[in-house]
C-alpha cells in the first residue's frame, strides 16, 4: 500500500481527502496499521483518523487489529498506533482498543512525530517544546490533536456506501466481529478453532463460545471432522461483504 492508497481508503469510509476514493469497502484493521506507517509524512492524516475513530471505533475490530499488531516489526509503526489509538482513549473514554495499545511500544530516542519537524535540530525542538502529554509518552512529539468534525460524513452515508459494515456495527468489533472478518479476509483460519484463536488472539474456548452466537445467528457452519472443527461462513454473509 501507498500513501494514496491510503488516502483513497479513507475516502471510501466517510474522510474527506482530495483524492478518488477506493473501489471497494476496505480492510480497516490493515488501514488502521498502514496509517501508522504513513502519517509521519502527512499530519492531516492523523487528526482525520482520530476524528473517524471517536465516531466509528465499534467499526474496528479489535481482536483481529491486536493480531495485527503483534506482528508489528517497526517501532516507530507501532508508537504510531500506539498514540493514535491513546488520543482516541483521551476524546472518548473508551476500553475498546485497552488490549491493543498494551501491545504498543513508544520510540525510544523520542523525536518529532512528523517528518517535517526533523528536519533540523531547531524544528525537533520546537516539536519537543510544544508536545502533548500523550506524544511524549509515545516518544513520538506532536501537539495535542485538533478533531476534524465536518471531515468525516455521517453514518447513513457511510452505511450505504459499504453496507458489509453492518456486521461490524451489529457486533460493535467485537470477538465475533473479528471472526467473521478472520474468516473472510484469512482462509487458513478456517481450518480449525485452535488456528481461528491465533489469529484472533484469544483462547480456544473463547472462540468456541462465539462461534456458538454465530452459528445460531446463520452467519457460520461448523463442519466436524476426525481431528478438527473446521469453520465456514455462510453466502449471505458473502454476499453482503462486498
Amino acid at each position: 500500500m501507498n500513501p494514496d492508497t491510503v488516502l483513497k481508503q479513507w475516502n471510501r469510509l466517510g474522510a474527506f481527502f482530495n483524492v478518488e476514493s477506493a473501489e471497494k469497502t476496505p480492510d480497516i484493521e490493515q488501514l488502521l496499521i498502514e496509517t501508522a506507517v504513513y502519517c509521519p509524512m502527512m499530519p492531516r492524516l492523523v487528526a482525520i483518523t482520530v476524528t473517524w475513530l471517536t465516531q466509528y471505533y465499534r467499526l474496528v475490530c479489535r481482536h483481529r487489529l491486536a493480531k495485527f499488531t503483534g506482528d508489528i516489526a517497526d517501532t516507530d509503526t507501532s508508537a504510531a498506533l500506539g498514540l493514535i489509538l491513546a488520543m482516541t482513549k483521551h476524546y472518548t473514554s473508551t476500553d475498546h482498543f485497552n488490549l491493543i495499545i498494551k501491545m504498543c511500544h513508544p520510540v525510544v530516542p523520542s523525536k518529532p512525530l512528523f517528518h517535517a519537524d526533523r528536519q533540523s535540530d531547531a524544528l525537533a525542538k520546537l516539536a519537543n517544546r510544544h508536545s502533548s502529554d500523550l506524544g511524549c509518552k509515545w516518544g513520538l512529539w506532536c501537539e495535542d490533536v485538533q478533531l476534524k468534525e465536518d471531515a468525516i460524513r455521517p453514518l447513513n452515508w457511510l452505511m450505504d456506501q459499504n453496507p458489509s459494515l453492518q456486521y461490524r456495527a451489529l457486533f460493535g468489533g467485537n470477538l465475533r466481529a473479528s471472526i467473521l472478518e478472520v474468516l473472510r479476509f484469512t482462509p487458513d483460519a478456517a481450518q480449525s478453532e485452535s488456528a481461528l484463536a491465533r489469529y484472533c488472539c484469544v483462547t480456544r474456548k473463547a472462540v468456541r463460545e462465539a462461534l456458538d452466537h454465530l452459528e445460531f445467528c446463520q452467519f457460520v457452519d461448523r463442519i466436524h471432522d476426525a481431528r478438527n472443527v473446521r469453520i465456514s461462513l455462510k453466502d449471505k454473509y458473502l454476499k453482503l461483504s462486498v
